[in-house]
């Protein structure tokens, strides 16, 4: 039996995915080709901007319209806040949202076989037994669910919820799982990862990420993103740990004091820059990512300067940047949209041409350095510190198999336009 996975958004999304196919998987399914027709398709959603509803709906229905005949299934965060948008495309066979997500390929499932599926008692978000990335080299592993934060612009909590947190020792046995069946990297992943909390209701992320590189010995292990006030010595400490990738993800949203007020963060730009100049005294070399809202209702050229001067001065070394968008439901809403798109985008590509240059500035401090990286299933490496890139066309990369460290050395970098360039690397004996 064939199916497909069209998987949109966060990392969070891409475990859930994999989850729900080792369920089917285990049952005889095979996930079809993209030249292939599939019995039944699953589209896992995203709902963070204006845009990501939009390429849902798109997918949706070309989905529908390539593979007549198939039963395709919606579920994700844009399943869960807009089910009745989705029911009203025509050749949409089932909705399920976040809540029921674990629980859709029990039901595909009883579709296939015409009967009542017996299904696990008590499944939750965290429901997805043992997980192998399918698709991809590194695996996801999702600790924690839902967000108690209540910034002005995010749709999020209606998404996902309250914030809910996986079992301490289910955790451990999943690393212990993922590092015997030999996955290289292992990418915790949550909606806000430093609120997880332990059985007794108290902070644990420090605890856990303790506890898992005591197991440590094969995979390394990377954090998806990671909010500001949570980056401090505890976490800063630990990941001088050798299978701790020197990566971190710390989304800005605005460099403005008025802006964050406004987006309702819970911080502002001096107690940002100090955690990050923080985390760059402690781990030199570190790779820093970051996110950045622009045009969000209050904010004037005045306000995106001030965010475009922080992030040079602090060095980031990739920007995920995002147009406002107004969300349904979000205390924003009620600011409207008065920034013109056309204002958005110059400030978009803006940011997009400064985190080429920023990349660019830090490929180069990495220049004749050598770095432990992952084979890709496309052919290209990923070091622990986030630097992609490529073998000399010459070296024989089918003695290496997909997946496998490989130590490689920083020969030649390769700029991009509005994204990060790629390096040559050669093989380091």
């Amino acid at each position: 039996m064939k199916i497909k996975f069209h998987t949109l958004g966060c990392r969070l999304n891409f475990f859930e995915t994999d989850g729900m196919y080792t369920v089917l998987k285990d049952k005889g399914f095979t996930l079809a080709t993209a030249d292939e027709n599939a019995e039944y398709i699953v589209v896992n959603t995203c709902t963070v901007t204006n845009k990501a509803d939009v390429k849902n709906r798109n997918i949706i229905r070309n989905a529908i319209r390539t593979n007549p005949g198939a039963k395709v299934y919606v579920t994700g965060c844009y399943a869960e806040t807009d089910k009745e948008v989705l029911q009203n495309i025509p050749g949409v066979f089932g909705v399920f949202g976040n809540t029921e997500k674990s629980s859709l390929p029990y039901q595909i499932l009883a579709d296939w076989e015409g009967k009542t599926y017996s299904q696990p008692q008590n499944l939750d978000r965290f429901s997805y037994s043992d997980v192998l990335p399918e698709g991809h080299t590194r695996a996801y592993l999702k600790i924690q669910d839902g967000c108690n934060r209540k910034c002005s612009y995010c749709k999020i909590p209606a998404a996902r919820g309250l914030g809910v947190s996986r079992n301490y020792g289910d955790i451990i046995d999943q690393v212990k799982y993922l590092q015997d069946n030999g996955v290289g990297e292992i990418q915790l992943t949550g909606v806000n990862l430093g609120w997880y909390r332990l059985e007794n209701g108290e902070k644990g992320f420090l605890n856990l990420v303790e506890d898992i590189l005591k197991v440590l010995e094969y995979s390394r292990i990377r954090l998806s993103s990671i909010e500001p006030p949570d980056v401090g010595s505890g976490l800063l400490d630990l990941m001088q740990h050798p299978r701790f990738c020197k990566f971190l993800h710390v989304p800005i949203q605005s460099g403005s004091r008025k802006i964050l007020k406004d987006m309702r963060r819970t911080y502002h730009p001096d107690a940002f820059r100090t955690r990050i100049e923080l985390a760059k005294s402690k781990l030199p070399n570190l790779f820093l990512g970051t996110d950045v809202i622009v045009g969000f209702p209050s904010e004037t050229e005045v306000e995106f300067q001030e965010t475009k001067r922080l992030l040079v001065e602090l060095g980031f070394a990739k920007l995920h940047v995002f147009p406002y968008s107004v969300r349904k439901g979000t205390s924003a809403e009620s600011l409207g949209d008065p920034i013109p798109g056309d204002e958005k985008k110059r400030r978009v590509l803006d940011l997009m041409a400064l985190s080429s240059k920023l990349h660019e500035t830090y490929a180069k401090t990495a220049i004749g350095k050598t770095f432990e990286a992952i084979l890709e299933n496309d052919g290209r490496l990923v070091t622990d510190h986030y630097l992609k890139g490529r073998l000399p066309e010459s070296f024989p990369i089918d003695t290496l198999q997909k997946g496998q460290f490989v130590d490689v050395r920083c020969e030649e970098y390769f700029p991009a336009k509005d994204k990060e360039g790629e390096f040559l690397f050669t093989f380091a004996r």
